[in-house]
């Protein structure tokens, strides 16, 4: 009897190591996933972010371009109103 719960003993210890292997296996799976989607998102975003900065930057350009426009047009009619 004792040597039969021995066994069972180390099998159970088998067991719970053998389910604590591939708990940690599945965790770190679960983690590089999440990793390289993370680090693929990040990439996206970052393509994204230097799209939308060199857009605004042209947005920026072509509004000061018209600012500028308007203030001459401004200084016209200020001048042909005065004369």
């Amino acid at each position: 009897m004792t040597g039969m719960s021995r066994e069972n003993w180390s099998f159970g210890v088998q067991i719970v190591s053998a389910i604590g292997i591939l708990v940690i296996a599945v965790v770190t799976f679960i983690n590089s996933s999440n990793k390289e989607f993370r680090d693929e998102i990040r990439a996206e975003l970052t393509g994204l972010r230097t799209e939308m900065q060199s857009e605004f930057a042209s947005i920026r350009s072509e509004i000061h371009d018209m600012n500028t426009r308007l203030g001459r047009v401004e200084g016209i009619l200020r001048v042909s109103v005065n004369e």
